[in-house]
């Protein structure tokens, strides 16, 4: 078998790309080691709700919001209209960050130093912003990391900034560029409302939309790509792994890589020194996240929190995609919410999502930031990823010329290969390689019409 573009990955990159060059008339074949299409845009059912388990929204004026409106996916606008923090084991939430640190639990300097680093970022924040995007302007942030700017803080302060930020941006402050700071973490504080939006049947029905949309048998679940070698004509030979463990040989005259980072060597054994050290910049963490569903019919002022600071516990932030919006169910009345903990700094534990005695010290931790759902939890998710997002840091972006960069003709596009991260980063860096594969046929056909 001869693939024309073969892609490494089912993820939003690879199906992306391959849902890009569909009326090519290239045969193409996605293969994933994995059973499911969607990588980390995986959703699941919880209480009759579409709940993410890992990227949660479709962010405006990306790529990613033309697919779900081409594809015709339902999304909501996200709205928030309050700012939460959780410190020394006490929960505020409220709609004025100011009054919100006056209620905190803290002493009265780190009360002064937090509100003045909030009205600093603020004031940064409506400064590189426009429409609730970043703006050009915001690229002279793109050399400086949060971590700068936390030096002789409060202690409780440095520790509330890089919970946030760790929550949002996945990253730890000194690895996460203050011109992305400024997207996961001040725009929650300004209640920034034209940003992004929520796929109400779940952050995954992009890619499987895109996979429907695919030609019969172009997608192949549990197949592991072992090996990507090059060979002399300038095709490539692809050893595969099927589910039952035997292995068989495909050759493919385009390769698209799209796993995250630290898996491309070994898909890629024969790298050049230097695609190797830029890989090796592209920092790519795990993560874990629990989603919980709550009936919140005796508590609603709990359907308004948005995005919570979570200091002390197992996961870094909460965060409620549809603030203000609960969902009734119609069979038993219950208010519906979900509730997603996002435990960066915890890292990927394998077997988190069946860890019973893991899963429940998490739901205890969560009902510590929220006591009033005690009794009130209608259902729960845990979820580990081995890499999650890509780090926004100053020093990938030194490099992302590198990681763009073809290696004996196979491409490369993921979140790490993009100027921004997460999903959008992946459907964004799917165009670009699929463009640039459509430009290479085009190319090759000229020349051999040429020839003739």
């Amino acid at each position: 078998m001869q693939h024309d573009v073969l892609i490494v990955g089912a993820g939003a990159a690879g199906v992306t790309t391959a849902y890009q060059l569909r009326e090519s008339g290239l045969d193409i074949g996605v293969y994933e080691s994995s059973d499911r299409i969607g990588g980390r845009t995986r959703s699941v059912g919880i209480g009759g709700l579409a709940v993410n388990t890992g990227a949660m929204f479709i962010y405006r004026d990306t790529p990613a919001e033309a697919l779900a409106a081409e594809l015709g996916i339902r999304t909501e606008p996200f709205e928030p209209d309050t700012y939460g923090i959780h410190v020394h084991g006490r929960t505020v939430v409220d709609a004025d960050n100011t009054a919100l640190i006056a209620r905190l639990p803290l002493d009265d300097e780190a009360r002064k130093q937090l509100t003045a680093f909030v009205d600093e970022a603020m004031d940064e924040y409506r400064r590189c912003t426009d429409g609730g995007a970043l703006a050009s302007r915001s690229d002279e942030l793109g050399a400086q990391s949060v971590e700068d700017r936390l030096t002789d803080l409060h202690p409780d302060v440095a520790r509330i900034i890089r919970t946030a930020v760790r929550g949002g941006a996945v990253g730890k402050a000194s690895q996460t560029t203050a011109q992305y700071g400024l997207r996961y973490f001040a725009s929650y504080l300004a209640h920034e409302k034209r940003n992004r939006l929520f796929p109400v049947d779940g952050m995954q029905q992009l890619p499987l939309r895109m996979a429907e949309q695919l030609p019969k048998g172009t997608v192949h679940l549990g197949v592991t790509v072992e090996s990507v070698e090059p060979l002399d004509d300038g095709a490539h030979r692809v050893r595969l792994r099927e589910p039952d463990g035997s292995t068989r040989t495909v050759a493919a005259r385009r390769v698209v890589v799209t796993v995250p980072a630290p898996q491309v060597p070994e898909v890629v054994p024969h790298l050049p020194g230097w695609k190797r050290d830029a890989l090796d910049k592209a920092l790519t963490p795990g993560s874990r996240t629990l989603a919980v569903v709550a009936d919140v019919r005796h508590a609603p002022h709990l359907a308004d929190w948005s995005f919570l600071t979570t200091v002390g516990t197992r996961f870094d932030a909460v965060i409620n995609p549809t603030p203000g919006r609960p969902r009734t169910d119609p069979r038993t009345g219950a208010s519906l919410i979900q509730y997603v903990c996002y435990g960066n700094s915890a890292g990927h534990q394998e077997g988190f999502g069946t860890n019973e005695s893991e899963l429940d010290a998490w739901v205890k931790d969560f009902l510590i930031v929220a006591p009033e759902l005690r009794g009130h939890v209608v259902g729960v998710h845990g979820q580990t990823w081995p890499h999650c997002f890509s780090l926004l840091s100053p020093t990938r972006l030194s490099v992302l010329d590198a990681l763009r960069r073809p290696v004996h003709g196979i491409e490369f596009a993921g979140d790490y290969t993009s100027a921004t991260a997460g999903t959008h980063g992946c459907y964004a860096e799917a165009q670009r390689v699929a463009e640039s594969l459509l430009r290479a046929e085009s190319t090759a056909e000229g020349l051999e019409l040429d020839t003739r």
